[in-house]
């Protein structure tokens, strides 16, 4: 990965992301106590996400610049298809401004399938471009038009990856393309089975060696939510899952096999991102003090 700076050995320092959603209100209170609350039951990371689901709520930016005031470390969402080009550099740009330096590039939730069925999905940049951006103004003060930005510019900037595809190699080819394009570490697709993630590692052992790994986590707290979540592409729920005849048996089951999860895959990874399905602070506190006895 080279040379990291002071903001990134900070983050990677953390083993331990909580996913949040921002608000879906100009008061920002509520959330900015329930991160508080999250970050002294051991929550090392916020993750702030971005329009998740095409779900029309506050930017990212907002609640992400509040934690850093707040001296929380912050992970934000940015996603590109719900962005032109000229948005795209725009907002990277007031996000650093603003003391946000550790981003999640995504290409986001077709926003077609949330609030508005009209709202258009932008392709101006691909993903890689985005993450190309990110390094051009990291490395040399330089958008993608070959424009001066001014400035000191010291984003850390990851992605996302499926271990679930068919084409493992078309997977590992697309991580790597991230990786020469300015991308420091990846967060997987919510990951219940083990077996299926060891596999993936262990043909991924030459790209480990240049990035490091968070594994998502999904803790459901009722079979409602299960249901849901379940049919949301890119998530895989295996069977047992159903089988919990009530909402307290589901949460329970699932915070075993996080548990679990953490506990085989921990020496391989950087550490552990759970989803946003969870608010129960005590949930949190059991998941976070695993993962602090795991590193």
């Amino acid at each position: 990965m080279g040379n990291t700076t002071e903001e990134e050995n900070r983050f990677f320092e953390s083993h331990f992301i909580l996913e949040t959603l921002p608000p879906r209100s100009s008061n920002p209170e509520k959330y900015l106590d329930f991160c508080k609350s999250a970050v002294g039951s051991g929550a090392q990371v916020i993750a702030v996400t971005d329009l998740p689901m095409g779900s029309a709520r506050v930017s990212p930016i907002a609640p992400a610049h509040m934690l850093v005031e707040n001296n929380i470390e912050v992970l934000m969402h940015f996603s590109r298809t719900t962005r032109n080009a000229i948005r795209i550099e725009g907002d990277l740009i007031a996000t650093h401004m603003l003391g946000i330096k550790n981003i999640l590039l995504l290409s986001g939730d077709d926003p077609r399938v949330g609030t508005y069925p009209f709202s258009s999905s932008v392709e101006d940049f691909s993903i890689y471009d985005v993450f190309k951006l990110t390094k051009l103004l990291n490395e040399k003060n330089e958008d993608l038009a070959g424009l001066k930005i001014y400035g000191t510019f010291s984003f850390n900037s990851g992605g996302v990856f499926s271990p679930f595809e068919k084409d493992v190699n078309q997977t590992l080819e697309r991580m790597g393309l991230k990786i020469q394009n300015g991308c420091n570490f990846f967060v997987s697709q919510p990951i219940f089975n083990k077996e299926i993630i060891l596999s993936f590692l262990d043909k991924a052992q030459e790209l480990l060696n240049k990035t490091k790994i968070y594994i998502a986590l999904m803790c459901f707290e009722s079979i409602k939510q299960l249901e849901y979540f379940s049919k949301v592409p890119g998530v895989f729920v295996p069977k047992e899952y159903f089988k919990q005849k009530d909402d307290s048996h589901l949460e329970q089951y699932s915070i075993h096999r996080c548990i679990s999860i953490i506990e085989e895959l921990s020496k391989y990874v950087n550490g552990f991102y759970l989803t946003s399905t969870t608010k129960n602070l005590e949930t949190i506190k059991v998941i976070a003090d695993v993962v602090a006895s795991q590193y």
